[in-house]
């Protein structure tokens, strides 16, 4: 069996919404997502996702095709904290970058390669902000336009 293979056994995880992180000119919804169900986020680990948000997102947020919204998730995965930071640009683009760091320093960011999007749990998440994103932003009868956007929260098990 290759390690490949050898993948982590999928069961759901804790995500809920620790509200909107204000870097400069832009709100990003923040996501803390959880391996272990009675474990919470190191306080350090909205340090990290501020950090990656801060490092990842494009200047000006608003201006240039961007609304100066978007995500970042902080997943404590069972061996360290991974960032995922999502921002959305010319009506239907989201664009992303994803770090991590170590239980130790949960804010002591490492960018990822550029080709790794996220793990099922966080494409989950992701897939929430498409909807949400959608249903706020695209449809016909879309409503409230980025307030509406950064209030759509996911809480629950992904």
């Amino acid at each position: 069996m290759t390690e490949a293979q050898r993948a982590v056994a999928y069961t759901p995880r804790r995500v809920r919404s620790l509200g909107v992180l204000l870097i400069d000119d832009w709100r990003v919804k923040l996501h803390a997502l959880s391996a272990a169900p009675e474990t919470e986020a190191d306080p350090a680990a909205g340090q990290g996702a501020y950090q990656a948000a801060a490092e990842a997102l494009p200047r000006p947020g608003v201006g240039g095709g961007r609304y100066g919204v978007g995500f970042v998730i902080a997943h404590r995965t069972p061996a360290n904290y991974s960032y995922v930071v999502g921002w959305w640009s010319y009506g239907c683009l989201l664009s992303t970058a994803a770090y991590s760091a170590p239980f130790s320093e949960p804010a002591d960011i490492a960018r990822c390669p550029s080709r790794q999007a996220g793990c099922v749990w966080e494409l989950a998440v992701i897939d929430h902000e498409r909807r949400a994103w959608t249903r706020t932003m695209l449809r016909a009868r879309a409503r409230g336009g980025v307030d509406a956007y950064l209030e759509a929260v996911l809480t629950g098990k992904v």
